[in-house]
């Protein structure tokens, strides 16, 4: 669960902490800096001058990479639709713009088979970024560090390119052949 309280600085389990660390929500920059502690089990972003903190579990951090947008910094993205009033409001089309009633219990017959907007909807989009973009990549390591200490954290340790083991290769059997430039052989496939 997300945490919104007074700020603090955690005394437990901490493997980074930054300050002077500005913090952009969707496309609202908070005026104030910050300092961000990277703890094992929590990032959280805490501001003396406004007296406030915000605490993110590592499990809700879906994606964090090194952007350059809109200036160096680390970017994250959270599997919830954050509000956090007197910082950030949340996506316009969740503060009364939208008209979630229209989607509720409607199907789209052609869509079968995918998600819809509404599984997609939850989510938030955040910026820290340090006054010196030396400490861009400290602070990702860091990062990739505590979510590995959390294994429901979608950390991805370059799975991108997996070697196929050999009983992978026999299920695949002819398919290992096949090539896609002969017309004929998809011309009785639907479209």
């Amino acid at each position: 669960m997300v945490t919104i309280g007074n700020a603090f600085t955690p005394v437990d389990g901490i493997v980074y902490s930054a300050t002077d660390i500005k913090l952009k929500i969707g496309t609202d920059v908070i005026p104030s800096l910050g300092t961000l502690h990277l703890t094992e089990s929590s990032c959280i972003w805490s501001c003396e001058e406004r007296n406030s903190s915000i605490s993110i579990p590592w499990p809700r951090v879906g994606v964090q990479a090194i952007s350059s947008t809109p200036g160096e910094g680390i970017f994250v993205m959270l599997d919830i639709d954050l509000v956090w009033p007197g910082f950030y409001q949340g996506r316009p089309e969740h503060n009364g713009n939208a008209h979630p009633e229209d989607d509720e219990g409607l199907e789209n017959e052609d869509d079968e088979g995918h998600e819809s907007d509404a599984s997609e909807a939850a989510m938030t989009e955040m910026w820290f970024q340090p006054r010196s973009s030396q400490n861009v990549d400290e602070i990702f390591s860091a990062m990739r560090e505590c979510q590995s200490l959390n294994p429901g954290s979608e950390v991805s340790e370059d799975e991108d390119y997996m070697e196929a083991e050999e009983e992978d290769l026999q299920e695949v059997g002819e398919m290992q052949n096949l090539q896609l430039d002969d017309e004929d052989k998809f011309a009785d496939a639907e479209e």
